[in-house]
């Protein structure tokens, strides 16, 4: 199906209306409000394919239609934001010995090594969802626009993986929301500064990869005021070589002001080049990952420290975390007075470095 006909059927669900496949049109249902928003019937079909559409009388809906332009426009509008729960587990914990020994396996802690301490619990760790709109300028005349998408674990700040992405998306959804308690939202608050600026550079990338392609129009139209003024400013100058003193000061005046007239031309057709990109959010969503909060002391000889990991059953692995002590996202490292990390323990980054 082609994507903004596939837009089109998401958006009419989300508005209260109905879809229904018959071969190769779809029957749409609207509400009178979302119809008459459109000026679209209450009941029509539907189709991506051209043939069908002049064979059957469906509309041809299809990307860059006007219908899924105002659509894009009232969703980016009123944005996409809620939370999501994913289904709980079926199946119980694994137990202390079995969480024992993955957690070690999937766990590196420096100098370190984890005991389960007592029995799981269940939570729901949240994970931030990002999606935003952004707009490319490359110049006067050229724009581009693209989706861009971040998933942060609010838990350690850290982004996912594309294939763990490519799980959660996948994984069968809770029948009822679960509310998101105070915690939860203030760590999903704290991870959009960070999801925006991973945005930002991934759109600054792909702003610098898409002005390479308007620098030769940049260089030619530049190339070719710089001719024109040079010609006009010869020409002005052997004028004034054989002309009266009069007529001489005159020229002098007209090629100064030239001179001004290129500098400014020259700066106007490079804020016509300047690249700028725009970001516009648009989807915001609180993703409830359901798992067990297994508690484990990381020991070091007879010093032990108190921690816990996450073991997300969606994933079949557990959640990375913060450093108890500085809140990076780095490895941990268990020294002989504290649990931090390689970036706050002195000397544990260079240890870390050469093993």
């Amino acid at each position: 199906m082609d994507p903004g006909l596939r837009f089109w059927m998401s958006y009419v669900d989300a508005r209260g209306g109905l879809t229904e496949r018959s071969g190769d049109s779809t029957l749409v249902v609207l509400p009178p409000a979302v119809a008459g928003e459109f000026d679209l019937p209450d009941e029509f079909m539907v189709t991506d394919e051209p043939d069908v559409a002049r064979e059957d009388g469906a509309v041809l809906l299809a990307t860059g239609h006007p219908v899924l332009i105002q659509a894009a426009d009232s969703a980016l509008s009123h944005g996409d934001v809620g939370v999501v729960t994913l289904a709980p587990p079926t199946t119980p914990a694994p137990d202390s010995p079995q969480l024992e020994q993955r957690v070690r396996d999937q766990v590196q802690v420096e100098h370190g090594k984890i005991d389960v301490t007592g029995l799981p619990t269940r939570v729901d760790r949240p994970v931030l969802r990002l999606g935003a709109l952004v707009t490319y300028s490359l110049s006067a005349d050229e724009h581009y626009q693209e989706r861009l998408e971040c998933w942060i674990d609010a838990g350690s700040g850290r982004q996912l993986a594309p294939d763990v992405v490519a799980r959660l998306r996948a994984a069968p959804r809770a029948e009822r929301a679960t509310p998101a308690r105070p915690p939860v939202l203030e760590a999903v608050s704290a991870a959009v500064g960070r999801a925006h600026a991973i945005l930002d550079a991934a759109a600054e990338r792909r702003r610098t990869a898409l002005s390479g392609q308007a620098s030769d129009a940049h260089r030619r139209e530049r190339a070719h005021a710089r001719d024109y003024y040079a010609d006009v400013l010869r020409s002005l100058e052997r004028r004034r070589a054989s002309a009266d003193p009069d007529r001489a000061e005159l020229l002098s005046a007209r090629a100064a002001s030239t001179r001004e007239e290129r500098s400014r031309r020259l700066l106007e057709i490079d804020e016509k080049y300047q690249a700028r990109h725009e970001i516009r959010p648009f989807r915001l969503h609180a993703v409830l990952v359901p798992g067990w909060r297994v508690p484990v002391d990381v020991r070091r000889g007879p010093r032990r420290y108190p921690f816990a990991f996450d073991w997300l059953a969606a994933l079949g692995a557990f959640a990375e975390e913060r450093c108890p002590h500085c809140g990076a996202a780095a490895t941990l490292s268990a020294s002989k007075n504290r649990l931090g990390c390689i970036d706050c323990l002195p000397g544990a980054g260079a240890v870390a470095a050469t093993a």
